[in-house]
């Protein structure tokens, strides 16, 4: 069920339920109000949805939205979001994955309990569990079942692994949504991209049990030159619609793990990712459609922009403390230091969000220090983020700053 005109905005009103909200003049609000003019609000149970870049409504990990943000800009930055990397073991062999040329032993279950600990002390709004293939973790249900209600849980993967019972057991531990990954709307092509006979099929029937379930259910597609420029992403997002999913997250090709060393003409261009974010306006607009979030729109410089190590974190499988997921920089691993630590030395070399995505900045800064494994060290990723200026905000932040709080 989507919601539209003023009974999407009606929400950004009650939270004045949340004391530090209550206190913002309301001009704040109306602000807020038009930065989502272009999302489609969804209701799935007794909670509203923006989309997964947010926590639902009404939570009290919702209500840390604002004051996160607020208190970022005063100088005390709080990641919005972390994703960790529970494992990289996988059945599939995707021809975009990430996670490529990243070795090492994964984190102990007690490792990963007590990095949810403490991102949760520090304010963190969403928990990402991801891979590899996090569903091969049969300790995942015990990781998100420590989650309390200040911090939402989402799932990101291929769909395999997840049975009607195994869905039944992470809704009881208490995940929110899952995102299930999509390389082609044909059955042959995407078993292909994945490397995995059966794959499509696998990744309908994790819908299904996704939905069953009752959690939040997404479909993540990448969204290649091909779809894009000849008008089969339109394929896609009517294969969403018959789905009945309520998301459609839409990535975009990133150069990084088995795309590290593709040449230039794999990624989109300027142009191209404006019609991304036309996509994303379009699809928001129809009433037929699930609610769409396309990166380079909620990425792009006039809204939130690429907040790499400030409205997110990624922990990899190994414990290695990342910008973000796609970003192969090292700040330090949480089985040898304290995660706050090495948080505030990661955001201390990115300082605040920036208009443009750092990893299509810097790729051949990184690509030069390549020698085979991912991410690079700590005194390597140190060095590249030296080299960069002091990154311009985009316009939510800039506009922000102006606001006497």
């Amino acid at each position: 069920m989507h919601l539209w005109g003023i009974k999407r905005y009606l929400i950004l009103l009650r939270m004045a339920k949340n004391e530090k909200i209550r206190q913002l003049p309301l001009r704040i609000l109306w602000y807020l109000k038009d930065t989502l003019r272009h999302e489609k609000f969804t209701q799935i149970g007794d909670k509203i949805v923006i989309h997964s870049f947010f926590p639902p409504f009404p939570s009290k990990a919702f209500d840390r939205v604002i004051p996160n943000l607020i208190s970022g800009l005063k100088g005390k930055v709080v990641p919005l979001s972390t994703y960790i990397a529970i494992t990289d073991r996988c059945n599939y062999h995707c021809w975009h994955c990430s996670s490529a040329y990243r070795r090492g032993k994964e984190m102990p279950l007690e490792v990963i309990k007590g990095a949810i600990r403490k991102l949760q002390e520090i304010g963190v709004c969403i928990i990402g569990f991801t891979g590899g293939e996090p569903l091969l973790r049969e300790d995942l249900g015990e990781m998100i079942s420590i989650i309390d209600s200040r911090s939402t849980s989402f799932l990101f993967t291929t769909g395999d692994g997840l049975t009607k019972k195994r869905a039944e057991e992470l809704k009881e531990a208490g995940l929110f949504g899952v995102a299930i990954s999509l390389g082609h709307y044909r059955e042959e092509i995407h078993d292909r991209l994945s490397g995995h006979k059966g794959a499509f099929q696998t990744a309908l029937n994790a819908i299904k049990n996704s939905k069953e379930a009752g959690f939040y259910t997404i479909l993540q597609i990448v969204a290649t030159k091909n779809l894009l420029n000849s008008g089969k992403i339109w394929n896609f997002i009517e294969l969403a619609k018959e789905l009945g999913v309520h998301e459609i997250r839409l990535l975009e090709p990133m150069p990084t793990g088995r795309l590290l060393n593709k040449g230039k003409n794999i990624f989109l261009t300027e142009e191209e990712r404006e019609k991304l974010r036309g996509i994303h306006i379009k699809v928001n607009r129809d009433r037929r459609y699930p609610a769409i979030v396309a990166f380079a729109y909620v990425e792009g410089e006039k809204l939130y922009g690429c907040g790499a190590s400030y409205q997110h974190m990624y922990i990899d499988a190994q414990g290695n403390v990342c910008p973000c997921d796609f970003t192969p920089l090292s700040f330090g691993n949480i089985q040898k230091e304290e995660l706050e630590i090495i948080w505030k030395r990661l955001n201390s070399s990115f300082q605040r969000s920036r208009r443009q995505c750092f990893l299509r900045e810097n790729i051949d800064k990184i690509k030069k220090e390549f020698a085979g494994e991912l991410p690079l060290s700590y005194e390597k990723s140190l060095a590249i983020c030296k080299k960069c200026p002091s990154p311009e905000l985009p316009d939510f932040y800039k506009n922000l700053t102006k606001i006497d709080f």
